[in-house]
């Protein structure tokens, strides 16, 4: 269920980790992740928090790893 009363934003990374990993996955670059507005004003106001944010709306549900992560190990911040 998604909820409409909370003011979102679209943040995106560009990093080369992401780029990296939208590659492997076929996504469209660069990716990006809807946020609410306090936790973008809050941790989105460097490369490294949005890096965090969007690596966050990437991972797969309940902390599986997809087969590359399973192989290599999580992809670092």
């Amino acid at each position: 269920m998604t909820r409409t009363d909370i003011p979102t934003q679209t943040i995106e990374c560009t990093c080369k980790h992401c780029a990296a990993f939208a590659e492997r996955k076929g996504l469209a670059f660069p990716l990006r992740a809807e946020v609410n507005e306090k936790m973008a004003g809050a941790i989105a106001t460097n490369a490294r928090g949005r890096h965090s944010l969007v690596q966050k709306a990437h991972q797969p549900p309940f902390g599986r790893m997809d087969d590359m992560q399973a192989k290599f190990g999580p992809w670092v911040a």
